[in-house]
């Protein structure tokens, strides 16, 4: 009796190892991201925090991961892909955009470089095998952020779960109301990022497109005309 009560609780404690805080990799911004942009010329000599966290998720095993709450799970994949996105920069730097990455037949979407669930993943299957299809939250789109200027601005603290939806809540404030580059109104017209138009279906096609920035435009109306800002896919480097 006495060995089985030592096995459960051993099983408890392994479930809840995980770091929810994601204090590493809070470490690594605190040092290298700055207004949204990242020291990669630095950082790539000093990678061994940011290795160490990616390493850390892909311990986690599956059945560890079921039993973590939604929100766990969620800040977990966005704060890993964020992670992801910088490694990969690292471990083809020097380059001047995530583009320059793969070749004529190869995406760096596609690349599987990321250990998960006793599996290789890439940044695409992250983002669309498990964020968007297990969670089917648009605001996602304004908290991952592939190392491109284009995309919203990468957040100077990690995503934790007790504290996801508000900052979901300004992450979307910020992309929608102070990046006038990617998303504005302009003489009648709705400007929006290409990433209105890539995953159109994630906000309810145009008409959820408008309703959503009616929140903060009040001067967009059902009939307003969309047009698509140019996306930057230089680094987002400092």
């Amino acid at each position: 009796m006495c060995r089985l009560v030592c096995m459960v609780v051993l099983i408890c404690a392994q479930a809840f190892a995980f770091d929810h805080t994601h204090s590493r990799l809070q470490g690594v911004y605190d040092q290298y991201v700055k207004d949204g942009r990242v020291n990669y010329s630095e950082l790539v000599k000093d990678r061994e925090d940011l290795d160490a966290y990616i390493e850390s998720i892909g311990e986690v095993s599956f059945e560890q991961y079921r039993a973590f709450t939604k929100n766990e799970k969620l800040a977990l994949m966005i704060n890993l892909y964020n992670a992801a996105a910088i490694q990969l920069i690292l471990n083809h730097w020097p380059v001047e955009s995530i583009q320059d990455i793969g070749g004529l037949f190869s995406s760096p979407w596609n690349k599987k470089f990321v250990r998960l669930f006793e599996h290789e993943a890439s940044l695409g299957m992250i983002e669309h095998d498990i964020l968007r299809a297990d969670f089917k939250e648009p605001r996602i789109h304004f908290a991952i952020v592939c190392a491109a200027k284009g995309c919203p601005t990468l957040r100077q603290e990690v995503y934790v779960d007790m504290r996801l939806n508000q900052q979901l809540a300004e992450q979307e404030r910020q992309f929608l109301t102070q990046r006038p580059d990617e998303n504005r109104i302009e003489e009648g017209v709705l400007h929006v990022s290409p990433i209105f138009k890539w995953f159109k279906e994630d906000f309810d096609d145009n008409d959820g497109v408008r309703t959503l920035f009616q929140m903060y435009y009040p001067e967009v109306k059902k009939d307003t005309r969309i047009e698509y800002t140019n996306y930057d896919w230089s680094l987002n480097g400092q």
